[in-house]
């Protein structure tokens, strides 16, 4: 592995961590009991942490680091990429305002996961 693969997985796993806490903390309440149960939030936990991994795992693929630094083009590419990401999950967080912060938070995480696999099936298909 190269400094570059080394330090992107590092920092993968830290933001895998800081995301399962955030999970971990948004979880709701049951709504028979207003009690937010233990297993709810190791559920959303690693939810959280998984849609981070996908997430990092995805930028790791469009920037093909497997291969070494990538080009000032190609970060540029994937850099207006990811913000169409970052629009569609913003959309989905307006549109669901209605909801609770937890559920909210999570189809916002969804929506941002979802547009950076299209991403990189687009990037895929086209390079």
């Amino acid at each position: 592995m190269t400094d570059t693969q080394i330090l992107f997985v590092g920092f993968g796993l830290v933001a895998a961590a800081i995301f399962a806490v955030v999970g971990f903390e948004l979880a709701p309440a049951d709504p028979a009991t207003g009690i937010v149960l233990p297993k709810k939030r190791w559920n959303w936990a690693a939810g959280a942490a998984v849609e981070t991994v996908v997430n990092l795992g995805a930028l790791f693929e469009l920037l093909d680091l497997k291969h070494g630094a990538p080009t000032g083009a190609r970060i540029a590419g994937i850099g207006l990429g990811a913000l169409c990401a970052v629009l569609a999950a913003l959309v989905s967080y307006i549109v669901h305002g209605d909801e609770d912060r937890g559920p909210r938070w999570q189809k916002t995480g969804g929506s941002f996961t979802t547009a950076m696999v299209v991403l990189v099936i687009l990037v895929k298909v086209v390079s």
